[in-house]
């Protein structure tokens, strides 16, 4: 790894592990640099505030995830992020209740844009679809992801994920079924 990238991590880890019995509100750049042994210079070297390296963390976390399923379908990634907020539980339930929703969504919606235009959801990858159509789904799923991703944190991440892929995908035939000859959406 990259030294770079390996101080990055170093200082992530640092913030994620004070982040399970403090909120991110009352965490400052010196806790975060005297937990993990570095000075804040190396911090303000890497990052501008908490905010971007909080930014850094849901980014890089969240966009290894999806790599790592980039070839398989849409499931199999939304499981994996499921995961990954189950077992970071804490840190993930601290950064919601801590910060602004415009956040959170700054953080993830870049991401999930990408993902969604890459992997093929039902609807965003049908030939008959009309450009303009393509970018309202990829904006509908992206900001439903989301935002869905979003309230199902805060509300304590209770439903499997058998059952919110099930939901989607009830949801995508209902968007399909409605359509005409070209499997267009009618409006």
């Amino acid at each position: 790894m990259e030294y770079a990238s390996h101080t990055k991590q170093q200082l992530a880890d640092s913030l994620k592990e004070l982040m399970c019995h403090t909120p991110f509100n009352k965490i400052t750049v010196q806790n975060v640099t005297d937990n993990c042994g570095l000075n804040r210079q190396t911090f303000y070297y890497h990052f501008k505030d908490m905010y971007e390296l909080l930014g850094w963390i849901y980014s890089n976390d969240i966009f290894n995830q999806m790599v790592e399923e980039q070839d398989e379908p849409w499931e199999t990634a939304v499981i994996q992020i499921m995961r990954y907020a189950k077992t970071n539980r804490v840190f993930c339930r601290n950064t919601i209740r801590c910060i602004k929703k415009e956040y959170m969504e700054s953080y993830l919606y870049p991401v999930f844009r990408n993902w969604v235009e890459k992997t093929g959801i039902a609807i965003t990858k049908n030939k008959y679809i009309s450009k303009e159509d393509k970018k309202f789904f990829i904006d509908f799923f992206t900001t439903a992801f989301v935002d869905y991703g979003i309230q199902w944190v805060s509300h304590g991440m209770v439903e499997t994920e058998e059952y919110i892929i099930n939901r989607i995908k009830v949801l995508i035939k209902l968007i399909g079924n409605s359509s005409d000859k070209h499997n267009k959406i009618a409006i």
